[in-house]
């Protein structure tokens, strides 16, 4: 049954079930959404880029569709780590009050030797003062912060098919309702569908580590919770990262040796490495009853970031390692350019918007990659030699150097 008609559509199939689908189909829900918008934007993936995207595209008059594949209630995962890059971002929405509430500020971060030592202590002081704080947050908390500005979603859903037709991009939903769009952005992960769908093999590259690790929560009671520690160990390391009310918890160590095995089980293995000291006892007194976020260490970047009418945001274009402390702030820098071009563009002219984006950010967060990937050969070391070697060269490593570095991601140096 056609449901609206015109140049620009959705509609539902199958006649037997016309009444219900003009009610409960996902295409008719976003055509209401739509019905009156200047452009027909969808979003696919409601995580931090898709969320931040939807919100700014609100805020400026131009309300898109928000589709996410998981439920309302899943999982949100780890803690973030929030640079200035992404505090600038919230500060546009307006969120800035909220979420200096539901953060703290990183203000020192740590590197210990696996025997303990302190290789590594380095103050932010400098960098806050020349671009903002860093803060430390869970990413449900961010989420919902983010999803609350954005508009309806339509959770649990997911895209069957997209077609271009030159003027248009014409989705069917898993429901086989469908809608035409003017634009499709893919904000759909690390692993997404859409850009697999739009890309060839060949152009879009992997970079792995060959590490992976779990995420677990413990007690802040009687911490530091101004500074992030690190531990990193041959073939192993552990990472604690505070947020309010409890310490995110990252131990992780080689991708075959661990990722088919109990997190629990890894993190009673590591117990017996640790030295005596704050990582020992935070690992002990985590807590065991959510099992463990499995995240494992490698990366993608998309060597096309759009074709057609369909273009990618977050990690679905360039998605990070955590190494750089960078994940989340370059997707809400990028969702802000994009949002930027898009609410300037008109539907025939989408090109144009689509490659003046691309190139505000694509040499920008591609060298912040490149340096989370740098970051990510000195952390992940397998060999007794290795490790030596970067202990000696941290010592050589002032926090005046890791202020210049720092400074040129934020400048896109």
């Amino acid at each position: 049954m056609l449901l609206y008609a015109g140049a620009r559509f959705c509609s539902a199939t199958n006649s037997t079930r016309a009444v219900s689908l003009s009610i409960s189909s996902v295409g008719s829900r976003i055509e209401t959404q739509l019905a009156d918008s200047r452009l027909r934007i969808l979003i696919v993936g409601a995580g931090i880029a898709g969320a931040t995207l939807a919100s700014l595209l609100r805020r400026r008059g131009e309300p898109p569709a928000l589709i996410e594949r998981a439920s309302e209630a899943a999982d949100a995962g780890y803690m973030l780590g929030i640079a200035p890059l992404g505090g600038r971002v919230l500060n546009g929405l307006g969120l800035a009050d909220e979420y200096n509430r539901v953060s703290l500020p990183v203000s020192n971060y740590e590197m210990y030797s696996h025997s303990g030592q302190l290789l590594q202590r380095a103050s932010l002081a400098t960098l806050v003062e020349q671009f903002g704080s860093w803060r430390g947050i869970e990413r449900g908390v961010l989420l919902s912060m983010l999803r609350r500005t954005a508009g309806r979603i339509e959770y649990e859903a997911t895209i069957v098919s997209q077609t271009e037709t030159g003027q248009a991009v014409e989705v069917t939903f898993h429901d086989s309702s469908h809608c035409t769009f003017d634009v499709v952005v893919a904000a759909d992960g690390i692993h997404s569908s859409v850009r697999k769908s739009l890309l060839q093999p060949g152009e879009v590259e992997e970079f792995d580590t060959g590490w992976g690790g779990f995420v677990a929560w413990s007690a802040s009671d009687d911490q530091d919770t101004e500074t992030y520690r690190e531990l990193w160990a041959p073939g192993w390391g552990i990472g604690l990262y505070p947020t309010p009310e409890r310490i995110g918890i990252f131990f992780a160590g080689r991708h075959v040796a661990i990722k088919d095995r109990d997190a629990n089980d890894v993190a009673a293995e590591m117990e017996t490495e640790l030295p005596t000291g704050v990582f020992l006892e935070t690992l002990r007194e985590r807590d065991r009853s959510a099992g463990g976020f499995y995240w494992q260490m490698h990366d993608f970047r998309a060597k096309v970031w759009w074709r057609g009418r369909t273009v990618l945001l977050g990690d679905a274009a360039t998605a990070f390692l955590p190494t750089a402390g960078i994940v989340a702030s370059a997707a809400m820098d990028s969702a802000a350019a994009l949002a930027d071009e898009l609410s300037r563009a008109d539907s025939d002219h989408l090109s144009y918007a689509l490659e003046l984006y691309e190139k505000r950010q694509r040499r920008r967060v591609e060298r912040m990659q490149t340096n989370s990937r740098r970051l990510s050969r000195l952390m992940f070391v397998n060999g007794n030699a290795t490790a030596w070697a970067r202990n000696q060269l941290l010592r050589f490593y002032t926090t005046k150097m890791l202020v210049r570095d720092i400074s040129k991601v934020m400048r896109g140096d």
